[in-house]
């Protein structure tokens, strides 16, 4: 894949997360009404680069930004980075948030993110407003990341 069909790829993704609040799959641009002619019939080895390119967009995306939320989430990637990568393929469509690996690890990831959450909120209370703003915002940048957290199921 050539630079402008790279700077292209990123183009869609970012549009693609602008408009619906997290980042794309693939199958999400094969199947998106105005993108799929670009990536519905690619080759395995082009939908790997799509993937891969879509994998470098997150990663920038997590080194772009300064916030406190942002540092908190970026220290859960660093600390968690494995268990991210896993969970964020897992979040791929609703079928296999039905499975139980999908609510185990979902489980996981939310205990760790309730622990940064603490932490965010901590440094609010200080400040005595803002908070709720501040803990939407945290849970904002984790839907764009994991978009079927919520349908992780409590024990």
């Amino acid at each position: 894949m050539n630079e402008q069909e790279r700077q292209q790829v990123c183009s869609v993704i970012n549009n693609f997360l602008e408009a619906k609040g997290f980042f794309p799959y693939l199958i999400d641009l094969e199947t998106h009404p105005m993108f799929w002619p670009l990536f519905k019939n690619l080759e395995k080895e082009q939908k790997e680069d799509i993937e891969k390119i879509i994998d470098e967009c997150i990663v920038e995306k997590l080194n772009s930004y300064k916030t406190k939320w942002w540092e908190l989430f970026r220290r859960f990637f660093e600390v968690n980075e494995d268990d991210f990568w896993r969970f964020r393929d897992m979040n791929c469509d609703d079928n296999f948030a039905q499975t139980k690996q999908f609510h185990e690890l979902g489980r996981k990831i939310e205990a760790e993110l309730f622990k940064y959450e603490w932490i965010l909120t901590e440094k609010m209370l200080e400040q005595e407003k803002g908070l709720d703003k501040v803990i939407w915002s945290f849970y904002n940048i984790v839907y764009t990341y994991f978009p079927r957290l919520n349908l992780v199921e409590s024990e």
